[in-house]
């Protein structure tokens, strides 16, 4: 009997005992469950870096036994922020937990350091920024330079997108400073006298030289011309031994939006020889010296051929008794066929023209020349 008292207390022993295990192994999953829900909300709330949900789940669960391991597991998702120089949200979850633990000492540690980082990446970001724009104001400058220089060797056409699209280069003379010369291979000339009736025809040569200048306001040149006419081809009583011209003219182009015009002024000599068989040529002007003031239309591009023209006026003809006006005109066209390093050549035709308007007659002077031209254009 007694075997048997002893064997039922055994039995409510182990009842109790494993009654009480039980209860508390139940109480020890309610907890982990418990608090791994609060774990997913502040991983919900960091990924939405919300400081008014932060905020919420801390207070509610302020009193809570377990609030340590909550406030825990926030400072760990702090850290995290750090890690990834997350300063911003990092300050904020941070000041949340302080203002629901005051004497939470590991946070007040951790914001101060965390501003300390903080300051140390708004100086670095400072710095790389000032230093990305001095890169950039140094590659926009290098760009308006290059712009500028590309705007000064070719003709900008307008697209029909409104943007600028460049057409053509330094063939159009639109260069800081360039040269054009020409050596007439064949200069011939016809000189009439209407009065006295003579036809004079004489062959030679002339050579040309222009040079101009972009200046930063003004376009600025100078021309130079000379054709020596050496050969007489003329019969009769209407020979002239020969003739000489000479050009020296200065000019400028008074708007820089149209870079083709140009006014000159300068000097101009005309002679020619005196043939004592040819009598009835003494009516001709032998010698004319005069200043000559004009207008210029130069090098204008007509496709890849440029057109050169230009009307003066010589005033000299008021020191001649006998000559009542004096002008000159002449054109050109210059074909280029072929491009030598930064030498381009062409094929030149000009004429020109100068008139005598005397008492009752006129006396005119034509020319054509045949040239090769060269410029230079760069690479």
């Amino acid at each position: 009997m007694k075997t048997n008292r002893n064997m039922r207390k055994k039995i409510k022993i182990f009842v109790i005992a494993a009654g009480l295990l039980l209860a508390a192994g139940t109480s020890a999953f309610a907890v982990e469950e418990y608090v791994s829900a609060i774990y997913k909300e502040i991983d919900t709330v960091f990924s939405h870096k919300s400081e008014a949900e932060l905020n919420a789940i801390l207070k509610k669960n302020q009193n809570d036994r377990f609030y340590y391991l909550i406030e825990n597991y926030t400072e760990k998702k702090i850290r995290r922020l750090i890690v990834a120089n997350d300063y911003d949200f990092a300050l904020v979850a941070t000041e949340v937990v302080i203002e629901n633990n005051l004497d939470n000492e590991r946070a007040v540690e951790m914001y101060s350091s965390i501003q300390d980082a903080y300051e140390d990446q708004k100086k670095y970001e400072e710095q790389q920024e000032a230093i990305r724009q001095k890169e950039a104001a140094r590659i926009e400058k290098e760009k308006e330079s290059k712009r500028a220089s590309v705007d000064k060797q070719y003709v900008a056409s307008k697209s029909a997108g409104g943007g600028s699209v460049y057409i053509s280069g330094k063939d159009n003379g639109a260069k800081d400073s360039g040269w054009y010369a020409t050596l007439g291979l064949a200069s011939v000339s016809l000189l009439t006298e209407q009065e006295a009736d003579v036809k004079a025809m004489n062959y030679g040569i002339a050579a040309s030289y222009t040079y101009d200048h972009d200046a930063t306001h003004v376009n600025l040149g100078l021309d130079l011309g000379l054709d020596f006419r050496f050969i007489d081809l003329g019969s009769g009583d209407s020979k002239i031994p020969l003739f000489l011209d000479l050009d020296i003219l200065g000019k400028i182009a008074p708007t820089k939006a149209f870079k083709y015009f140009f006014v000159r002024a300068g000097f101009t000599a005309l002679m020619s020889g005196k043939s004592k068989d040819s009598v009835k040529t003494n009516p001709v002007v032998n010698d004319f010296y005069t200043p000559a003031v004009g207008i210029q239309l130069e090098r204008l591009p007509l496709g890849p051929i440029a057109f050169t023209m230009n009307l003066d006026y010589y005033p000299g003809h008021l020191f001649y008794d006998d000559i009542k006006a004096a002008v000159g005109a002449g054109a050109n066209l210059s074909v280029p066929f072929t491009k030598l390093d930064q030498i381009k050549l062409s094929f030149n035709l000009g004429v020109k023209d100068r008139l005598f308007l005397k008492d009752g007659s006129i006396e005119n002077r034509a020319n054509i020349i045949l040239a090769i031209g060269a410029e230079n254009v760069g690479k």
